[in-house]
């Protein structure tokens, strides 16, 4: 994981030097294995998060205010009552392991001063948080904890309220500021059929798998070898990594591939180009983007698989509507047989006697006369037969207006909900929200009330760049798409949209674009459409002018004319 022993040390150093003699004024617990306590100082209020998350358990400063419950929980409670007003003393650290005490001077229940500490354990799916007081012996007591591992949990560590606290089981890992060659030598011959990052991380305290990764590139160079070859060239590393550390020399960073998630480093990786880097003054301060970026990215993958099931759902019950519509609109298309029977039945009533379940006539309406076979109802006579096929005539022919008015509906609630699915599917996370209360005025999902979400600024369209240095705007979302063309645009810009496909308004903003400018935007108008994997994709331009919104047109749904079209592919990798 990113948050290793040395990131808590480094944490522990600039926070001792920031926080030393700070009072706890707030504690909030904005999610359920996650506290916030602000701290007040001569300088400023900090806040410092601790989470025991399993997959993101850490302790850092932060500027990022998440929203929080309504109703505090019972872990939030205890810290208030016990931590509220409380002094910071001294944030210990045993050596490179990965626990973070916090000791308070705080007041019992009696008003007397009494030391109790809050125990940030980040140990992946062991992780937690512990409030302790000492007892009269000075054994600390558990007050309580974010988690609790009772005795069914665990056979060797309790986390109760009342318990003694253990701390976790030492490592025994070579010291990284005191070890020599040899022990390392050692520590790295015990590993079996491991990865070289595995080793190192196995051998050496306060080591995490990225910062072992950067040590051996460091160390091997552009040879793949296995770290008990170069035990030389590691200690060596290993020895500049402790340095950097006591000096206060390390540079921690944020890297981020396209379309993959950040990583954090204390040890910049190599530059390249596809690599973007960014480097900052303090480890806290890296650890709040990194954290804020890994957060964004699994809440936007959440938030879009969620929006995506309620799309796809609603998708298959409409298009399941479509075709019961279709199919009553076949039989709708049959009303005419219904009036020729009536007719047959009339013309030949005195052939006909009650009771009976067919009648056999001459069809006048056929060209060879043919034998026409009418299935009866035996209880009804000849002609309440006829005039049942009569009013069964009228029903359909009357009703078919009203049902080709009801597909043309759910023909366009399909469409409109194709445009949600596309853009759903290539959103960024504030794009997401508000495609979320689109849906939720739609009536497609239940609306939520969120207070901060509504206080933040609207996503912004994309923007690119053409060949010939043209601005070029693309909608992420229906919002997206109506600013664009109703509002952004000028009456002579240039409008694209893929033909007959549910996809993303593109805007040029140029009165003549050139052929490469309308190729490139064009291409982009099929990347973010429904026709992305298509090739040779018909798109329809025109001016802005010619674009217009009928009355009572869903989001994103406009109407166009005076358009040309253009064939193109899209290029999958700009």
């Amino acid at each position: 994981m990113a948050y290793d022993g040395l990131t808590m040390a480094c944490v522990r150093q600039e926070l001792q030097q920031i926080l030393s003699g700070a009072r706890v004024e707030k504690i909030y617990q904005p999610g359920s294995q996650e506290i916030i306590l602000h701290l007040r100082t001569p300088a400023a209020v900090y806040m410092l998060l601790c989470s025991a998350d399993p997959r993101l358990a850490r302790v850092h400063l932060t500027t990022e205010k998440p929203e929080n419950p309504a109703v505090p929980a019972a872990f939030c409670m205890l810290l208030r009552k016990h931590l509220t007003g409380a002094r910071l003393l001294d944030i210990e650290q045993d050596q490179l392991e990965r626990v973070l005490t916090f000791v308070f001077r705080s007041y019992d229940e009696f008003g007397s001063q009494a030391k109790k500490s809050l125990i940030c354990e980040v140990m992946g799916k062991h992780s937690n948080i512990i409030l302790t007081m000492p007892d009269e012996q000075g054994t600390a007591q558990i007050l309580g904890s974010i988690k609790t591992v009772d005795a069914a949990m665990s056979r060797f560590r309790l986390v109760m309220p009342g318990e003694p606290y253990l701390p976790p089981p030492a490592q025994n890992k070579l010291d990284l500021f005191s070890f020599t060659e040899e022990e390392l030598a050692a520590a790295l011959l015990q590993a079996d059929n491991k990865t070289a990052e595995q080793t190192l991380v196995q051998a050496v305290a306060g080591i995490g798998r990225e910062l072992a990764r950067e040590i051996i590139r460091s160390a091997a160079g552009t040879e793949a070898v296995q770290p008990i070859a170069m035990v030389r060239s590691l200690t060596v590393e290993l020895r500049k990594l402790a340095a950097a550390f006591k000096e206060g020399k390390l540079k921690p960073c944020v890297s981020r591939k396209a379309g993959q998630m950040p990583s954090y480093s204390l040890l910049p990786p190599p530059a390249s180009p596809q690599t973007e880097l960014t480097f900052f003054t303090t480890v806290n301060e890296a650890l709040d983007a990194y954290y804020a970026a890994l957060v964004a990215e699994q809440q936007t993958k959440t938030v879009r698989q969620r929006l995506l099931q309620v799309i796809n759902n609603h998708i298959s019950r409409t298009k399941k509507k479509l075709r019961l519509q279709q199919k009553e609109l076949q039989e709708m298309d049959a009303a005419e047989r219904y009036r020729i029977w009536g007719e047959m039945l009339t013309a030949n009533l005195h052939l006909l006697r009650n009771g009976m379940q067919e009648a056999r006539v001459t069809n006048y309406y056929a060209e060879n006369n043919e034998e026409l076979i009418i299935p009866l109802n035996p209880a009804l006579s000849p002609q309440a037969n006829a005039q049942r096929y009569f009013k069964k005539y009228r029903k359909l022919r009357d009703g078919k207006k009203y049902l080709l008015q009801r597909l043309k509906t759910t023909q366009s609630e399909l469409t409109y909900l194709d445009t949600l699915l596309v853009a759903a599917q290539t959103a960024d996370l504030s794009a997401l929200f508000e495609i979320e209360e689109e849906m939720a005025k739609a009536g497609l999902i239940r609306s939520k009330t969120r207070q901060k979400r509504s206080a933040a600024p609207p996503s912004q369209p994309l923007h690119f760049l053409s060949p010939d240095g043209i601005d070029v705007f693309i909608g992420k979302n229906n919002r997206q798409n109506d600013f664009l063309t109703l509002r952004f645009a000028a009456p002579t810009d240039f409008w694209l949209h893929v033909k007959d496909v549910p996809g993303s308004h593109v805007i040029i903003r140029h009165a003549d674009p050139p052929a490469s400018t309308l190729l490139f935007a064009a291409g982009l108008a099929v990347r973010y459409s429904k026709a992305a994997d298509s090739a040779n994709v018909p798109v329809d331009y025109t001016q802005v002018k010619h674009v217009r919104k009928p009355r009572g047109a869903k989001p994103g749904m406009v109407i166009y004319d005076h358009h040309h079209t253009i064939y193109v592919t899209p290029d999958t990798e700009r």
